[in-house]
């Protein structure tokens, strides 16, 4: 069993924390708007065994800095490029979920040569349908109450149920952890931010931009979805196999938005198949 190492780091100019664990070729995992590494609890050990493993929060999540910028997906990308160069020392595979898989999408058409496999789960920016209640959040009113909101267990108790399809996964020591990170300084404020710079009551900003960008990766790119999804319809993923060259696609079945975290046996599994060889 490898080592699940804690760092922080300045990368791009901002203080960073991410996991790592394992050697060989780089595996980065990649989390949502108001995700974290959290996202990857269950992935980091097994996936470790055949890889050197980094599951980072990226700027203005978890423990990383929570600096006053747009947080727009698009421009996460120049970040994680400093991450691939700088941390995981070139070329790496991509795993990203939700925003996160945008996000890695955008990466590996602009930097082909840093990005050996992609792995999109659960991805944005693949259609503009999204939850109506991140829509909601995207108004200017929902600020005040997202800055002044309190991590109260049974309040992330029941948002949780909306990123999962079964509550048993919501167990007490997650639920503590995702108290202490969105009681963090800052957290609401970034979360409004990030929301709004992403999503209008329309849906997804930009996703037809983004999706042109994305059709032109050149990277072996496989496709993860949960079938229960409640904030990114999985009509997405069909649509978007077919438009990526043949793309695999893998729909999970009795799972919400979190594949990773919902099923980590299957979901590595998978991301092993695709990505040792």
């Amino acid at each position: 069993m490898n080592v699940i190492e804690e760092h922080t780091r300045t990368i791009g100019g901002y203080s960073t924390y991410f996991l790592a664990a394992g050697s060989g070729r780089p595996l980065v995992l990649v989390h949502g708007v108001g995700g974290s590494s959290l996202t990857f609890r269950w992935n980091l050990e097994e996936l470790s065994e055949y890889f050197r493993v980094y599951a980072l929060d990226l700027p203005g999540h978890g423990k990383s800095e929570k600096p006053d910028i747009r947080y727009a997906a698009e421009d996460s990308v120049p970040f994680l490029i400093t991450f691939l160069e700088e941390v995981a020392g070139g070329p790496a595979a991509l795993v990203g979920v939700s925003a996160g898989g945008l996000m890695c999408g955008l990466l590996a058409a602009e930097r082909p040569d840093l990005v050996t496999h992609l792995v999109m789960v659960s991805s944005a920016g693949l259609g503009r349908d999204i939850d109506w209640g991140l829509r909601l959040l995207s108004l200017p009113v929902a600020r005040p109450w997202l800055e002044n909101a309190r991590g109260e267990p049974n309040v992330i108790r029941m948002s949780m149920r909306r990123i999962v399809h079964d509550p048993s996964v919501i167990t007490d020591d997650v639920v503590a952890a995702l108290v202490e990170e969105r009681n963090q300084p800052g957290h609401g404020r970034v979360n409004h931010t990030a929301i709004r710079s992403n999503i209008s009551l329309f849906g997804v900003r930009r996703w037809r931009q983004h999706f042109r960008k994305i059709r032109r990766v050149g990277a072996p790119v496989m496709i993860i979805w949960g079938k229960q999804d409640k904030l990114i319809p999985v009509r997405h993923a069909y649509r978007a196999a077919k438009r990526l060259a043949g793309a695999p696609i893998h729909i999970i079945d009795r799972c919400g938005h979190w594949p990773p975290f919902e099923h980590p046996r299957e979901f590595n599994r998978l991301v092993l198949e695709f990505v040792r060889f």
